[in-house]
């Protein structure tokens, strides 16, 4: 007779479990995977600033990328890694590229951490440009990129108020 309710509460254990949306991990400083509505409630913001952040390479203009984006203006700070984008666009200038590609989930999926009112977002991705060399063929410039993304709720979506590029110096030692 115990054994039917031990199975019994184990399964009631083990379904109530597997229902809570988990956000907040075990260890706050660390980053999660995200269950699958918040990841699907968190990729069109992380999409579009890339988006966005693709064409005002390629473009070379920024105007649009800081409407969308006003406070990734402020507070920049290369040598942290602290909205870069503006430095990021007048170094791809030079080689003048005019297709590119980014890709948020190249080398893992997202992962985020809960901060309050905003959430973190981990990428760990590839982003490369094509331009052309000086014998007139294709080229590309870019590479590996991991980039923590501060999100915001507004308007019912979500958008990025801060970005956090990890840097070359940081790279070895990072550990999300």
């Amino acid at each position: 007779m115990k054994k039917p309710i031990i199975h019994l509460l184990v399964l009631i254990i083990l379904l109530v479990s597997c229902n809570q949306t988990q956000l907040e991990p075990t260890d706050p400083d660390s980053f999660i995977m995200p269950d699958p509505e918040t990841y699907v409630m968190l990729m069109p913001a992380v999409r579009e600033y890339f988006y966005y952040r693709k064409q005002a390479v390629i473009s070379g203009e920024m105007d649009t990328f800081w409407s969308l984006y006003p406070n990734l203006k402020q507070d920049t700070d290369l040598s942290l890694g602290i909205n870069t984008e503006s430095s990021l666009v007048r170094s791809m200038q030079g080689l003048k590229p005019f297709d590119g590609n980014i890709l948020p989930e190249y080398y893992e999926k997202i992962k985020v951490k809960s901060g309050g009112r905003e959430l973190q977002v981990l990428v760990h991705g590839m982003e490369l440009y094509v331009w052309n060399n000086t014998t007139g063929q294709f080229d590309d410039s870019g590479g590996e990129f991991k980039i923590v993304l501060y999100l915001q709720e507004k308007s019912g979506g979500w958008t990025v108020t801060k970005t956090d590029e990890v840097t070359l110096a940081e790279w070895h030692d990072f550990t999300p």
